[in-house]
């Protein structure tokens, strides 16, 4: 795959740049299953765990610190007045992807991955 290397300037703009990614791969997901004659149930929920880029994509008020934010912003906001999706914020500790980017207790780590890979009696013990 290539990916396009992309830089950013904030920890609130990365997880924006990966809130688009994801909502383009949804809406493509989308499409596709639509061109099977399948329903999508609407709006899809794209969680993010960031409160900075969640506030960014529900609020209209863009200040100009963030300017260079603003074309996915508005791909995001417009997704979310035409009800396609819904941008939440998740708490991290709930967010079962952190187990793919941070180095968690043990104990945090058995519960996200048993989203994953289930659980049985070994991951208990563990």
């Amino acid at each position: 795959m290539n990916f396009l290397t992309i830089v950013a300037l904030s920890v609130t703009e990365a997880e924006l740049i990966a809130a688009t990614s994801n909502a383009q791969d949804m809406m493509y997901v989308k499409r596709l299953l639509e061109s099977m004659s399948l329903r999508v149930k609407l709006p899809m929920i794209l969680e993010v765990d960031n409160k900075g880029a969640v506030d960014l994509i529900n609020n209209y008020s863009v200040g100009g610190r963030t300017r260079h934010m603003e074309t996915r912003q508005y791909y995001l906001r417009e997704l979310k007045e035409k009800n396609i999706l819904v941008v939440k914020w998740k708490a991290g500790v709930e967010n079962s992807s952190d187990m793919f980017t941070k180095n968690l207790p043990k104990k945090e780590f058995n519960k996200h991955a048993a989203v994953y890979v289930g659980s049985d009696e070994y991951m208990v013990q563990i």
